[in-house]
């Protein structure tokens, strides 16, 4: 039962304080519910213009005032305010509902709720716990209140696990990154490239996940993290570039409130990473980074890092040179997200770097960013209830390189334009699966024509949350 449709079986004009005090009693259990999934459909964009909500608020607010035993007022004022995220104003309400009606267990149940949404969590347990064991708590308040009560103690649980897993498959016109001419001149020399060296379609299953654990230090928001990503692919022909991949980050980050900065952290890691490439071991690294983050307004996403990066490559049969390779990496990055509104987000990613390889034609410089925006719109599907949404992304890098490939060129340094772009569609099964569908067009125009390619990809996966 939505909010207003529980309202309008309340609002009939003026009643006795004892009929008010039935009514508050019968409708105890759909008001629980109703505020308790109120936040919820607004956030996933709910029709009434904000605006138009914080106007009525205001108008419900001064009838309570005129009138605090209106009950009726008192419930449409709580609804409209958990609508607007202003949870201390429903908790007002509803409190003065219990003034009148203390052991209303509906009630105790929401002001419980709300108070678990502020992070106030042993008021919330003792609301929680009076809602649970009021004499005439129905088995759907008493279910909810214990349920709140379990994600109270997960929530003051010192460690946090969550995580994500995709799994999919994917289709590459030039899976192997591979020049499309067969003639290339290398040294003043016209070469015909080998069939296995030229740009391959082909298709590859894929798995990728992240898992992310943090531990509350128990001083002032501080944290230990740790993030492990890790990948692997199969393809159905080109083999050599079978891969797995998996990364561990860890280290604290530390609330900035202690410094008057709100809504912010700094954190200091340390970075693990290996790579396997057609069966074998490919590349090592070991480094660290620090990653500040912050939230200067509701709807803006601040997110910088600088890292440092120590690579061993590994020589082999198929990748018989990468050695040359060995050496360090310094990068940073910085994002920015920001909220239009509830259907509109826009985004900006800037990254630039040094690697310093053994071999100096391997040494390079580079820089680049990256625009998009995602765009949040109702199901069309009547059973999916959760907004699909439709991502598109625009990038471009410069890398240079300092010195000559003497097997290319004994004048002339590498250098690359990349560019690409990118589109998707988030179809969320459920709150905690989701299905997309996915296509990115990549170009890299380089002056070595054995490094000059495009590829384009389409792929299908899911993603489940935990």
């Amino acid at each position: 039962m939505s909010f207003g449709a529980a309202l309008c079986c309340v609002v009939e004009g003026r009643r006795s304080l004892r009929r008010r005090l039935w009514r508050a009693g019968a409708l105890g259990t759909a008001l629980a519910l109703a505020l308790t999934f109120a936040s919820a459909s607004f956030a996933q964009g709910a029709a009434e213009d904000r605006a138009a909500l914080e106007a009525r608020q205001e108008i419900l607010l001064q009838a309570m005032l005129s009138d605090p035993q209106d009950f009726d007022t008192a419930f449409e004022h709580a609804a409209v305010s958990v609508r607007l995220g202003d949870y201390e104003a429903a908790i007002g309400s509803l409190e003065r509902v219990l003034i009148q009606a203390p052991e209303n267990p509906g009630v105790l149940l929401e002001v419980g709720v709300l108070y678990y949404r502020l992070g106030s969590f042993e008021t919330a347990r003792s609301y929680l716990r009076r809602a649970e064991n009021a004499p005439n708590a129905s088995a759907a308040v008493a279910e909810r209140a214990g349920q709140f009560q379990a994600a109270i103690v997960t929530a003051e649980d010192p460690l946090k696990v969550s995580g994500m897993l995709t799994t999919g498959v994917r289709f590459q016109t030039n899976a192997n990154a591979g020049p499309t001419d067969r003639f290339i001149v290398l040294g003043g020399s016209t070469y015909l490239l080998a069939n296995t060296v030229l740009g391959r379609q082909d298709w590859n299953a894929f798995v990728a996940g992240n898992i992310h654990a943090s531990y509350d230090l128990g001083n002032q928001g501080d944290l230990l993290e740790a993030d492990l990503l890790f990948y692997g692919d199969r393809y159905l022909d080109v083999s050599r570039v079978n891969s797995a991949m998996s990364e561990l980050t860890f280290g604290p980050s530390f609330n900035m409130a202690r410094f008057d900065i709100d809504d912010a952290r700094f954190g200091v890691y340390g970075i693990v990473n290996g790579v396997r490439l057609d069966g074998g071991n490919y590349s090592g690294t070991i480094g660290g980074g620090a990653r500040f983050a912050i939230q200067p307004s509701e709807r803006s996403t601040i997110n910088a890092r600088i890292e440092y990066r120590h690579n061993w490559f590994r020589d082999s049969s198929t990748y018989q040179s990468v050695s040359n390779r060995n050496g360090y990496e310094i990068s940073g990055r910085l994002a920015h997200v920001f909220q239009l509104d509830d259907t509109w987000s826009v985004r900006g990613f800037f990254l630039a770097g040094f690697e310093q390889a053994k071999a100096s034609f391997e040494s390079n410089w580079h820089a680049g960013a990256s625009v998009g925006a995602t765009y949040r719109f109702a199901s069309p599907i009547e059973r999916l209830e959760t907004p699909w949404m439709v991502d598109l992304d625009l990038g471009y890098l410069y890398r240079a390189y300092d010195a000559p490939d003497p097997s290319v060129s004994t004048t002339l340094s590498q250098s690359d334009n990349e560019a690409w772009v990118r589109g998707a569609l988030g179809i969320p099964l459920r709150s905690d699966i989701v299905l997309s569908l996915s296509a990115e067009y990549r170009r890299v125009q380089s002056n070595y024509r054995t490094r000059d390619y495009s590829n384009t990809t389409g792929m299908l996966s899911v993603t489940k949350l935990f």
